[in-house]
């Protein structure tokens, strides 16, 4: 019966995000060392979630690749951007990656 059915929280999460202009992508890099930096990947881009897929596009090029199942994905307290997690199809590595939001006044 559809009368308890579970709703999905992460589906309303991804329609914030999907579709929105990026102004940059920062990728989480931790270092030999212990140290962690956050290196600029990309600017002036898009996220898209498409066909299952959370795809974050700089210019021509592919940032990040990653299927919503195997992948987390927080909004930033400030409201501003995304930070998303897992594995990357572009570099085959697990990558954390932020995208900060393009601010457009309503």
């Amino acid at each position: 019966m559809g009368l308890f059915k579970k709703k999905n929280k992460n589906e309303q999460l991804l329609k914030t995000f999907d579709g929105r202009e990026v102004k940059y992508v920062t990728k989480r890099v931790q270092h030999n060392d212990g140290t962690v930096t956050y290196d600029i990947v990309g600017k002036a881009g898009r996220i898209a979630v498409v066909d299952g897929n959370i795809r974050i596009i700089c210019g021509l090029m592919d940032v990040f690749t990653c299927s919503v199942a195997d992948s987390k994905y927080y909004l930033l307290m400030s409201g501003d951007g995304v930070t998303v997690e897992g594995q990357n199809a572009v570099t085959g590595e697990y990558d954390t990656v932020t995208a900060y939001y393009t601010y457009y006044r309503k």
